[in-house]
């Protein structure tokens, strides 16, 4: 595998605007095509949060009183193999409701 580090500081990789616009790419096709568990159709950022909260997840953060907050996790915070396995989860809860996101970048076979 190709190495995802900084070859100069050993850094990972944030992930790629190219990655995020097949990822937007794919919560648009969802939005348009899929309904959710309610019959409803939803818009492209309801479906992205769904899919953080149960694939990629919270960070959480203690308040003075000790409280936690949970708050989802940012793609943008994602480096380029933690977007990659989001986007496989993604595609593949997709790919069950009829949705490729191949044929929306034109390369279905």
């Amino acid at each position: 595998m190709v190495s995802e580090k900084c070859p100069t500081c050993g850094a990972r990789k944030k992930r790629t605007l190219p990655q995020n616009a097949r990822l937007h790419a794919l919560f648009t096709e969802l939005a348009a095509n899929v309904t959710a568990a309610d019959n409803l159709y939803h818009p492209a950022l309801w479906w992205k949060t769904m899919c953080k909260a149960q694939w990629l997840g919270f960070d959480e953060f203690r308040k003075p009183d000790g409280s936690v907050i949970q708050v989802l996790r940012s793609t943008s915070d994602c480096d380029v193999e933690e977007l990659t396995n989001f986007m496989n989860e993604v595609e593949r809860y997709a790919a069950k409701r009829g949705v490729y996101l191949d044929d929306v970048w034109g390369q279905a076979a």
